[in-house]
């Protein structure tokens, strides 16, 4: 139950990354857990990934039966870990392209103003409609000076709070001394603002940013995935008796039974027996290599052949 969620309704829901998922009629294979297997209430799967979404009631059937059959139909689970922290990263995204938004249309709203603005100063502009242009400047900029750049904001008063440097401290005073001047002239009614600049600045940034956090999830989500292959408990043996174990209450110097066609669930040294692991994902070498006691035993993903 370590990778599982309890539901207020009773329900647990877990997240498992399926082998073998390939096109649509997979979908619809899979989403029949709910028909075969008592007990299971929902199951979704995302076809690109290839993580399905299972809720079921553990109070009538164990999750097991239904990893069986999923084993069963061709489709081998393995839970998905980091659940939490991509729920919240896309939380964190959906926010982001909010901003994104607003600072785009507060943007493009600002530049017609600005335009008026510049137009007038060549081809002439009554007093009061460029005053008229350059308030409104001001109002419309101040949602996305005050909240849109607000991640700005955060990270320059955490670099200042660490008494450290950070890209986001001369983006904020950039944007703040930038606001503060326009306002001032404004006030003023003399010299120029800068809000068009400002606005569209701040909007830039923001989709600079968000294209940032989509190659990092791009990378995590890859990294995430092949974490998912890794087994998720080990045959681990005391006293003569194999017991299985979840990988994390492995400790250093524990014996582990590895047999063939297991994934490697640790690093350590073979004690007893031969056969040949899969080293290709690191080495290249598609024929397995041999191993006997004494040789190091590397970390998953290979498979004992």
């Amino acid at each position: 139950r370590l990778y599982c969620r309890e539901l207020p309704s009773g329900l647990s829901r877990v997240e498992l990354y399926l082998e073998g998922v390939h096109c649509a009629a997979c979908v619809w294979l899979v989403e029949k857990l709910t028909v075969v297997v008592g007990g299971v209430a929902e199951v979704r799967l995302d076809l690109g990934k290839a993580l399905a979404t299972v809720t079921w009631d553990p109070r009538t059937t164990p999750l097991s039966e239904a990893a069986r059959f999923l084993d069963a139909i061709g489709y081998t689970p393995h839970p998905f870990r980091g659940v939490a922290a991509r729920d919240l990263a896309r939380r964190e995204e959906r926010a982001l392209l909010v901003r994104i938004a607003v600072a785009g249309a507060i943007a493009g709203n600002v530049m017609l103003l600005a335009f008026a603005l510049y137009g007038g100063h060549f081809h002439g502009i009554a007093d009061e409609h460029r005053t008229l242009f350059r308030w409104l400047s001001l109002g419309l900029a101040l949602p996305s000076v005050l909240w849109c750049a607000g991640p700005f904001y955060r990270g320059a008063w955490g670099a200042l709070r660490a008494r450290g440097l950070h890209m986001d401290l001369p983006i904020s005073i950039g944007i703040v001394a930038g606001s503060l001047q326009g306002a001032l002239n404004t006030l003023r009614g003399a010299g120029e603002v800068y809000f068009d600049s400002v606005t569209a600045l701040i909007f830039f940034l923001l989709v600079g940013r968000f294209l940032q956090r989509r190659q990092q999830m791009k990378a995590a989500s890859s990294t995430e995935l092949m974490l998912s292959l890794a087994p998720s408990s080990a045959r681990l043996v005391e006293g003569g008796a194999v017991r299985e174990v979840p990988l994390e209450a492995l400790a250093p110097g524990a014996v582990v039974e590895l047999r063939a066609g297991d994934s490697v669930p640790a690093d350590g040294v073979v004690l007893e027996g031969e056969s040949a692991i899969d080293r290709s994902l690191l080495s290249g070498e598609s024929r397995p290599e041999p191993a006997a006691p004494g040789d190091p035993d590397p970390v998953d993903p290979w498979l004992a052949a």
